[in-house]
């Protein structure tokens, strides 16, 4: 049952042509053709247009009026399904968009439903089947068994009847004059949708509710559907396909091993037709597409979760590019901030190219998605797309474009590794043998294979031969489909933070909707983001691989609480109301490390310097804990261990790396005093650290003085 706007529903039900599926154009073509090869006379548009909504008896009886007593209107009208039978075996039916969405609500909400149509049944069956919607309707009422077709209401009756309803408590959705004449005479709460013919002041006033597409008809409908809650891990994604494009600007950890799987779970209800994902990878591009799926692990729960509708194209092709843009109701940018110059440039490749595709008929706006793991990302990301529009066209359009679009800061709460080349390259080696061996029944000989990160030239050439000789010979049925290519590693937290910015976003399952985004990327900045940093250059220097390995390690666990704490005691004094957050992200984060296995120091504690700049992740934390009060000395013990490792790491000079932190310290932040303190911190231990005469658990804590004596 559904509380609409004050009333109870109980049921709905639909009329087909016109109202779910675009198909009286396409009727009004194939009665012209047909008509046309018949009697050698089209049928008037105006003719056709009174049909709108009638029985076949009633239209014959029009038709007889119109052309004459002997016009063979039944064959007429066979050679008519014939056409359109044509048409829409090879097309497929056209749907109304937003009819799938609609549908699902409508049934998850508990709804009957029935089709109340003046087509005969063989034809209704077949377009119900070929949309896809048969399995939402429990009861089908055809023009072919009412004794009065509409405007009667005998057919919304009948149906309302079988469905074991009160009329009175059903939607009944039309959008013809002689439909709702129907619908509205069998005492229904009447749906006027428009369709070809804008209604009169007749239709109007027996429409309870009148919407100019499904589309309008699906927003005021959110209003009154429960958004779903968060997913489970393990819960599947809804079988529904909508109608909607969406794309993934960047295949790599987060792009596919994140946002593929918040997309497919999409608002619970339906999910997209298709994904687009770009890369440069040749190799990911070839193997996803061949399998048509790949796989993320979360080693948490022993899980491998499956993504499938992805269409991986190449990040180099323009056109690809420009068609998943105009394409998309969405678009994930899920890029390095290092990328952000050269990718801006694509980006604005599409929008210019979806500006100049609708120009015409203007396209819903599309809702971006800005992936960019950095505080104030909206604005750098806006700044290089509008130069490089400017270069497209000029300012005016420049900032048309912009204009026209929704940009939505975002806050990913989710760690994500990529498997390496050599990893996939083993996979696929694998699943070729095996493929070869249910083949041939021989045994395949084992193949050693260096754990590069890097292909081989050899190994890039067999790979492609495995990919296109198992998409070649691949089947559903086959053994290798049990056999799921693994392309990232995942931890299991789904939530991500959304700056509430967009309508498309409202009903998304696994997107926490905040007004403020800057202060969600703050915490994430420096409770997630900074003490990874610290703890990965902690457990590198300690020659721990990985995150998951080093937490077994007593101190470099008692490191990350204390780390913990310290930036939670900064936060919360900047903002006291986000105290559940700050729990929960610093909860999730710790278990996150816990099991982070997959997880590579190397790649946690990649480009220190920038992670060492005066307001980011390291360096903000110990500004805004000396601000207040707060204690500090873990964190200056974290920013040390950034420069020991870039300098470690060949990153630059001892020298180099001091005059990096003098320049930090210069910044506004910092107060004389607590620039002194940090200096001559780092001065007195860097040396000792890199020359070996002191570990890093050795290091003594810093005091808050401006005698460097103090650390001798």
């Amino acid at each position: 049952m559904l509380k609409f706007k004050n009333k109870m529903i109980q049921g709905a039900i639909f009329d087909m042509d016109g109202t779910m599926f675009d198909t009286e154009r396409l009727r009004f073509q194939t009665l012209k053709q047909a008509s046309r090869e018949l009697i050698g006379v089209e049928f008037s548009d105006d003719y056709l247009m009174g049909c709108l909504g009638l029985s076949a008896r009633s239209a014959k009886q029009l038709a007889q009026a119109e052309y004459g007593e002997d016009i063979p209107y039944t064959e007429i009208r066979q050679r008519a399904d014939e056409l359109e039978l044509e048409s829409v075996r090879q097309f497929g039916v056209p749907i109304k968009t937003g009819l799938l969405q609609v549908l699902e609500r409508l049934r998850k909400s508990g709804l009957r439903l029935a089709v109340a149509t003046s087509s005969r049944r063989a034809i209704a069956e077949e377009y119900l089947i070929n949309a896809n919607v048969y399995k939402f309707f429990d009861v089908l009422v055809c023009g072919d068994e009412v004794q009065r077709g509409k405007p009667h209401p005998e057919i919304f009756l009948t149906a309302a009847q079988k469905l074991n309803l009160s009329a009175s408590d059903c939607f009944m959705f039309e959008d013809s004059d002689n439909g709702v004449t129907s619908a509205y005479a069998a005492q229904g709460i009447t749906v006027l949708l428009r369709d070809i013919k804008a209604p009169n002041e007749q239709m109007l006033s027996k429409a309870h509710y009148y919407y100019e597409s499904m589309e309008d008809y699906l927003e005021d409908l959110n209003l009154y559907i429960p958004a779903l809650g968060m997913p489970s891990l393990q819960e599947a994604f809804p079988q529904t396909l909508n109608q909607l494009t969406v794309g993934i600007h960047g295949f790599g950890a987060i792009g596919g091993g994140y946002l593929a799987q918040v997309l497919s779970h999409w608002d619970g209800y339906t999910r997209p037709k298709r994904i687009y994902a770009s890369t440069r990878n040749q190799l990911y591009r070839s193997a996803v597409n061949a399998f048509g799926t790949y796989c993320i692990r979360y080693g948490q729960m022993s899980y491998d979760e499956r993504i499938e509708n992805m269409s991986i194209i190449d990040a180099d092709n323009l056109q690809h590019m420009q068609e998943m843009y105009i394409e998309s109701s969405l678009i994930a940018l899920c890029l390095p901030e290092k990328a952000l110059s050269s990718e801006a440039e694509v980006i604005a490749q599409g929008l210019y190219a979806r500006y100049l595709a609708h120009q015409d008929q203007p396209a819903a706006p599309l809702t971006v998605l800005i992936i960019l793991n950095k505080v104030g990302a909206k604005q750098l990301l806006l700044e290089h797309i509008r130069k490089a529009l400017v270069a497209l066209s000029d300012v005016q359009t420049a900032q048309a474009i912009l204009a026209q679009h929704y940009f939505c800061d975002t806050v990913v709460n989710r760690m994500v590794s990529k498997l390496t080349d050599q990893n996939l390259y083993r996979q696929l080696r694998i699943k070729y043998n095996i493929f070869k061996q249910s083949q041939t029944e021989d045994e395949a000989e084992p193949v050693e294979i260096e754990d590069n990160t890097r292909l081989q030239p050899e190994q890039e050439r067999q790979a492609s031969l495995y990919v296109e000789d198992l998409r070649r010979n691949f089947q559903p049925s086959h053994i290798l489909q049990t056999m799921d290519l693994i392309l990232f590693n995942a931890e299991i937290d789904m939530p991500i933070y959304v700056e509430n910015a967009s309508p498309l976003l409202q009903k998304m399952r696994q997107m926490i909707l905040v007004e403020d985004i800057s202060e969600i990327q703050l915490i994430k900045n420096r409770l997630w983001n900074g003490v990874h940093a610290m703890l990965a250059w902690y457990a590198s220097l300690r020659g721990h691989q990985t995150i998951g390995v080093a937490l077994a390690d007593p101190q470099i666990e008692q490191f990350m609480q204390q780390l913990l704490q310290q930036v939670q005691q900064g936060l919360a004094v900047v903002l006291p109301h986000r105290q559940k957050d700050l729990h929960a992200l610093a909860q999730s984060f710790a278990n996150s490390c816990v099991h982070a296995y997959k997880d590579p120091c190397a790649r946690v504690a990649r480009d220190p310097l920038r992670k060492l700049s005066a307001s980011e992740r390291v360096l903000g934390s110990i500004a805004s804990n000396a601000q207040g009060g707060l204690p500090y000395q873990f964190l200056a013990q974290g920013a040390l261990l950034g420069y020991v490792y870039a300098v470690q790491t060949h990153q630059l000079t001892e020298t180099q790396a001091l005059a990096h932190l003098q320049t930090q310290l210069q910044q506004p932040h910092f107060s004389a005093q607590v620039a002194l303190t940090l200096r001559n911190y780092v001065q007195t231990y860097l040396p000792q650290l890199l020359s070996g005469a002191l570990e890093p658990e050795q290091l003594p804590l810093l005091k808050p003085t401006s005698s460097a004596a103090q650390y001798a």
